[in-house]
């Protein structure tokens, strides 16, 4: 006994993503990589003017293939309109060479055939053709044939060319169908999926993922300073944000988890501790870096810090408003005398506080203690030897490191978040005023933010 089934199935004319809008008349549209929008007519033909940007088939459906901008062409009889689409990087996802829309699945086939015992067998062929511009790696068409489950494959199909999948086996039934299931297309690095059943496409990386994600800001080297950390976490502090300048990014996803690993931290007792920043991606790749971060038990210089931020900042104000209150506060508060306790910073922020006098190092301490209370990372400068004693900070907010010296000069100016650039320039013209070691010291941000004049 024999039996022949013939069907023809084009893809793209099928479906549509959810969240996929239904367009008549618009001029402009935007899709993401990956995914479809229509401009469906009754009794149009369309055309791309960039197939490697937006493909549009027969149906009027527009596949988002790159990121960039085409122009589709729309013809009804004597009328012809157009539609800008703009289709925009998904994600982090890179482009598909050939789109799930431009495969057609042509005059699928099964040959059953009856032997002596009375058993099935059967041959089923299918004709897959690429119309697409670029080579298809490959295709996978997933079916069923009765209970059989099935996978047809072509791969490395070229532009225009077209390929016969076969497949022999043994059925249940003489009248049994081949049925569609699903079918995959691999394009560069990307795999795209239709789902008859569903009618809706997906999409993947191609190829499996064993890249861990990539933990980046204050940690490792970069999150202290000799002994001196960046960040500095209070005992009172119970909202502590302990990813605020540590991120984890991934070539894939978007949104990696990151935890963080505090066990080996004492909260009650002043010290430098590590703490271990922990990322995964989906995948299930892992990475691990460890950082530095201080503890303060609250003391008298702390409380002394939080009934001035108090009156100076609001808690909703970014690091930048605050760390200019803080300069302004400094300034306005403390007057010259040439003359500091030098053995400890934190005791000499609690005299200039309380009687508002001292020379730079006492300027620095001050502004040192409320900077770090305010939970704003800053590291101490000084001027090299051979061009005299001289303090100041580096201060870290939009994301850079910036210059904050709050002891007055007689030639004038306000080093309130300055750019090295600024710094040095200045220090030309007045005397090597600031002549710190470059190399050991972060660069500060490019982008300037405040004047000195």
């Amino acid at each position: 006994m024999k039996k022949l089934l013939y069907f023809f199935v084009v893809i793209a004319g099928v479906f549509f993503l959810s969240g996929n809008c239904q367009v008549e008349a618009a001029t402009k549209l935007q899709v993401k990589v990956g995914n479809t929008v229509s401009v469906k007519k009754q009794n149009a033909s369309y055309k791309s003017s960039d197939k490697e940007v937006a493909y549009v088939d027969e149906n009027g459906i527009i596949y988002g293939k790159k990121a960039g901008n085409a122009s589709i062409t729309i013809k009804r009889g004597d009328k012809q309109s157009k539609v800008t689409v703009e289709v925009k990087a998904n994600q982090k996802k890179p482009y598909f060479d050939v789109c799930v829309g431009e495969i057609v699945v042509d005059s699928p086939e099964i040959d059953i055939q009856e032997n002596e015992d009375g058993e099935y067998t059967y041959t089923a062929y299918v004709c897959i053709k690429n119309r697409g511009e670029k080579k298809v790696s490959k295709v996978e068409l997933y079916a069923g044939i009765g209970r059989e489950k099935v996978v047809f494959e072509c791969r490395n199909i070229g532009p225009g060319e077209e390929k016969i999948a076969e497949l022999s086996g043994e059925i249940d039934d003489s009248q049994e169908e081949v049925k569609n299931n699903k079918i995959y297309v691999y394009s560069n690095k990307m795999v795209q999926r239709y789902s008859y059943v569903s009618k809706r496409i997906t999409y993947d990386y191609a190829t499996e993922d064993t890249t861990a994600p990539v933990i980046t800001g204050f940690v490792g080297e970069n999150s202290y300073n000799d002994n001196v950390t960046y960040r500095v976490i209070y005992s009172d502090d119970k909202n502590f944000d302990y990813f605020k300048y540590v991120k984890a990014t991934d070539d894939r996803d978007t949104k990696v988890k990151l935890t963080v690993d505090t066990s080996k931290v004492n909260f009650k007792k002043n010290g430098t501790y590590t703490i271990t920043y922990i990322a995964e991606d989906k995948a299930g790749n892992v990475s691990k870096k460890n950082a530095k971060i201080g503890v303060r038990v609250v003391s008298e210089l702390d409380k002394m810090c939080s009934s001035i931020l108090k009156s100076i900042t609001k808690e909703n104000w970014s690091d930048t408003q605050k760390a200019r209150a803080i300069y302004k506060y400094v300034r306005g508060h403390m007057y010259y005398t040439g003359y500091s306790d030098k053995s400890s910073w934190e005791k000499e922020a609690v005299n200039g506080i309380r009687y508002q006098r001292g020379d730079c190092f006492t300027y620095y301490a001050v502004s040192r203690a409320l900077l770090t209370r305010a939970g704003i990372p800053n590291i101490e400068v000084t001027r090299v030897k051979g061009h005299g004693s001289h303090w100041w900070s580096l201060v870290y907010v939009q994301g850079g490191f910036y210059h904050f010296d709050t002891t007055p000069r007689t030639a004038g100016g306000n080093f309130c978040l300055v750019t090295d650039k600024q710094l040095k320039a200045y220090s030309s013209k007045h005397g090597n005023s600031h002549i710190w070691a470059y190399d050991k010291k972060p660069k500060s941000a490019k982008k300037k933010i405040s004047s000195i004049f």
